[in-house]
């Protein structure tokens, strides 16, 4: 049989704040309510505070269908204990208010946003324009599929390893993969597998990286000059 999920966490230390991790707490099948006080999504674990003391939380103790966690959400959880024997949330979830507090609509995080393919669709159009009309090799359309494929692949695993708390794919190979080309199967993957779509810093990184290689394909498919005409 199979442990329950989460009851392994991850080596636990200090906070970013100087906190310990919450040793006064033993394990027991109690659920607590507590405020994530703390999240580090690239690297899967934060802290969840409750009394005025902090609990190390790692991605996995998460119910991958209830999302991805942000500082700031509720949490109910359990305490577990870490190989090293320091406590640890287990079994977590996500709630959308405190217990005695009014309850409001758990917002809709990670719908998707048809707006986002629109880039998408005139890419596909455009070279289609370049093969049809502006002599342009079939090898670019077929390059654009081929490393949107590959970076879909690339979300995907990263997706995976993000909800198993396993080595990540760096964000400068997914940004690399979209400025070579690969930035529409990009776009899928982060609507379709909602990932990458709401960290601010990468989706700036994205979109430039998507400017820069938009840029080098009119350059090299002649674009510019049916632009200048």
């Amino acid at each position: 049989m199979q442990p329950d999920r989460g009851t392994d966490c991850a080596t636990s230390g200090r906070d970013r704040s100087g906190h310990r991790y919450d040793r006064g707490m033993s394990p027991r099948a109690a659920r607590h309510t507590g405020v994530l006080a703390e999240w580090s999504d690239e690297r899967g674990f934060g802290f969840v505070e409750t009394g005025g003391r902090r609990t190390f939380v790692h991605i996995s103790a998460f119910d991958p269908a209830g999302g991805r966690p942000q500082s700031g959400d509720f949490v109910q959880f359990e305490v577990g204990s870490a190989p090293d024997g320091r406590p640890c949330a287990v079994r977590a979830s996500r709630v959308h208010a405190l217990p005695g507090h009014a309850t409001r609509r758990p917002p809709r995080r990670g719908a998707i946003d048809w707006a986002a393919f629109l880039p998408v669709l005139a890419v596909a159009a455009y070279l289609w324009l370049a093969v049809a009309r502006l002599g342009a090799a079939l090898w670019f359309p077929l390059a654009y599929l081929v490393l949107s494929v590959l970076a879909y692949l690339l979300y995907a695993a990263d997706k995976r390893a993000a909800v198993a708390g396993t080595r990540r794919t760096p964000e400068r190979t997914l940004l690399l993969a979209s400025l070579l080309g690969g930035w529409p199967g990009a776009v899928v993957a982060q609507q379709v597998l909602r990932h990458k779509n709401r960290k601010t810093s990468f989706q700036l990184a994205f979109w430039l990286a998507v400017a820069a290689n938009l840029i080098a394909l009119l350059v090299l498919t002649g674009g510019v000059r049916l632009l200048a005409a």
